[in-house]
């Protein structure tokens, strides 16, 4: 899993069946530090309701079980982080 903050949305007027209906959201890989990483960001498929801002849990290949789909789907928005030091 990544740890992910949404930062955007994704509008596409044309979509593949097994898409059509899901939200797209645009998401950037947090580092150990909680930071955005640079050239992380994806385009993954929203199955929970996260919004612009949240952070949140992405998964590969979770949403389309077909083997000519390969989805990053968003499993999860993350309440807190809590980092021991």
């Amino acid at each position: 899993m990544i740890l992910a903050t949404v930062t955007g949305r994704v509008v596409a007027t044309q979509k593949s069946d097994e898409l059509r209906g899901s939200n797209l959201l645009l998401v950037t890989a947090l580092g150990d530090d909680l930071e955005p990483v640079k050239d992380r960001t994806y385009v993954a498929v929203d199955c929970v309701g996260a919004g612009v801002n949240d952070h949140v849990l992405v998964e590969e290949y979770f949403a389309l079980h077909k083997q000519q789909y390969k989805a990053m789907s968003i499993v999860g928005i993350v309440e807190k982080i809590h980092q021991g030091r």
